[in-house]
C-alpha cells in the first residue's frame, strides 16, 4: 500500500522560500510565461524501492529529494493548497514498474519522482509516456532524453552517452591511453554505454576497443573477464556497472595478477568497500561526475553545494553513501518544479510541460539545465566532468560528498 503525505504548500510561501535561489542566480527560464491561477491539490507521485534488495541501497539517492520537500515545506508550499506526497514501493524492479503506472495515475500527481535505476525508469516513462504527468526519475538511458518518444519526462542527469564519450575522451586526451578495453554488466545501462563508448571510439579517433568484456550481474567471479582484458594489454578501462560487488571482484582479479590499467567508472561512490585496496589501483580510478561537485587546487564549489553537502552528511538516510545523495537529480527536480509552480502559478501538468521545454541555464546545485521541446537531457556536455575515488578521503570532500577533479581537466 503507498502512504499519502499531505502538507500546506502555497505560492507565497514558495516564493519566499525559493527567493534566495532566484536571487543567487538559480533561476534563468526564458519564454515561460504567466499560466492561469490553479485550485485544488497539487499532487507529488514518489516511487522508491522501500523492500528489496535494492532499498538500502537506494535510499540515500532519495535524501535530496526529501530535503527539496523541507524547503518547500517550510516555506509554506505551493499555489495555497494541500499537497498529496503519494508514496508508492516499487521494490527497485523493472516488471513492477507497469503496475506502478497504473497506481500513479490514480493518484493523478502533477509530477512524479522517480524510480531509480535505468532499467526501472525505461520501464516506467513507457507506460507513463502518453499520459500527462511531469516525471524524472534517476536513469541514464540516452533514449529518455527524447522529448517527442516521452513528452513529459525530464532527465536531469548525464546519459550513458554523455558517460562514455567523457570517458573515452579523458583516457585518450588526458592520459594518452591508446589500448582502451572496456567491462560492462550485461543490463540496459551497461548496453547503451559499451555501444556510446565503442562509437565514439569509431567516430572521434577512428579506433575499436582492444577487448570488450560484458558479464552477468550476478556473477561471482570476474577472473577469465580480467584475464583477458589483461592478454589484450589494456591501458586504459571503461568499467561500467552499478553492482559495487562487482567492481571489488575486478580489483581483486587485477590485484592478483598485477594488472593495474587506468580506469574510469560511471561511479565514485563506494570508497569504504574499496579500502582493501591500495596504492596503483585506486590512484588509478576514476570516475565521471559533475563538474560542480569538484574541487581542485584553486577552485572551491559553491557555497550553494557545501550548504547542501552539509544537510546530507545530518541526514538519517544518508547512511555513508553521502555521494549517492548529493549527486541524485531529485533536490534539483522538486526546487525547479516548485520555482516553475510559482512562476506559472498552476501545477497543471501540460502547463508545467510548457514551461520546462522553454528551461534555459536553471542554475541547479549540480549543474545548470537546459531543455527544448525535443532534448529532455538536461545536462550539458561542459558540466560533466572527471573525479578522482580516493579524494572521497581528503577533507576537502566534505565527508566524502565531493570529488577532486582529475589533473589536466
Amino acid at each position: 500500500m503507498s502512504e499519502v503525505i499531505s502538507a500546506r504548500f502555497s505560492r507565497r510561501t514558495a516564493l519566499a522560500g525559493f527567493g534566495a535561489l532566484a536571487a543567487a542566480g538559480a533561476l534563468a527560464l526564458s519564454g515561460c510565461g504567466r499560466g492561469a491561477g490553479a485550485t485544488g491539490q497539487v499532487g507529488v507521485g514518489w516511487i522508491e524501492p522501500k523492500t528489496g534488495r535494492l532499498a538500502a541501497a537506494y535510499k540515500p539517492i532519495y535524501v535530496g529529494g526529501r530535503l527539496a520537500l523541507e524547503d518547500i515545506t517550510a516555506g509554506g508550499g505551493l499555489l495555497g493548497e494541500m499537497a498529496g506526497l503519494t508514496e508508492i514501493d516499487d521494490k527497485g524492479s523493472p516488471s513492477t514498474q507497469a503496475a506502478i503506472a497504473r497506481r500513479v495515475v490514480g493518484a493523478e500527481p502533477s509530477f512524479v519522482v522517480g524510480p531509480t535505476g535505468s532499467s526501472q525508469v525505461l520501464a516506467s516513462a513507457s507506460a507513463l509516456a502518453q499520459k500527462a504527468f511531469i516525471q524524472s526519475g534517476w536513469g541514464g538511458s540516452a533514449n529518455l532524453g527524447n522529448g517527442k518518444e516521452f513528452p513529459y519526462f525530464y532527465q536531469l542527469v548525464y546519459n550513458t552517452t554523455q558517460q562514455a564519450e567523457a570517458a573515452v575522451r579523458f583516457l585518450r586526451e588526458a592520459r594518452d591511453k591508446k589500448r582502451i578495453g572496456l567491462i560492462v554488466e550485461n543490463s540496459e545501462f551497461g548496453e547503451s554505454i559499451r555501444t556510446a563508448a565503442i562509437d565514439y571510439l569509431a567516430s572521434e579517433y577512428s579506433a575499436t576497443p582492444v577487448a570488450v568484456e560484458t558479464f552477468e550481474v550476478d556473477a561471482n567471479d570476474l577472473t577469465p573477464y580480467v584475464r583477458k582484458l589483461e592478454a589484450a594489454k589494456v591501458d586504459g578501462l571503461g568499467l561500467f556497472t552499478g553492482q559495487p560487488q562487482a567492481t571489488i571482484l575486478i580489483l581483486r582479479a587485477m590485484r592478483a595478477s598485477g594488472f593495474a590499467p587506468t580506469i574510469v567508472s560511471h561511479d565514485l561512490n563506494y570508497v569504504d568497500a574499496l579500502s582493501e585496496f591500495r596504492g596503483e589501483l585506486l590512484d588509478n580510478f576514476f570516475g565521471t561526475t559533475y563538474r560542480g561537485l569538484t574541487y581542485t587546487a584553486t577552485e572551491t564549489p559553491h557555497e550553494r553545494v557545501t550548504a547542501l553537502a552539509g544537510r546530507i552528511a545530518e541526514h538519517p538516510d544518508t547512511a555513508g553513501l553521502g555521494y549517492s545523495a548529493i549527486t541524485s537529480p531529485y533536490f534539483d527536480y522538486l526546487t525547479l518544479m516548485a520555482d516553475l509552480v510559482a512562476q506559472e502559478n498552476t501545477a497543471d501538468p501540460r502547463a508545467l510541460k510548457k514551461a520546462l521545454d522553454a528551461v534555459a541555464g536553471y542554475q541547479g546545485v549540480r549543474s545548470k539545465i537546459s531543455f527544448t521541446a525535443d532534448n529532455h537531457t538536461g545536462i550539458a556536455d561542459e558540466e560533466i566532468t572527471i573525479g578522482t575515488l580516493t579524494s572521497a578521503l581528503e577533507p576537502e570532500s566534505l565527508g566524502g560528498l565531493l570529488r577532486r577533479r582529475a589533473d589536466g581537466l
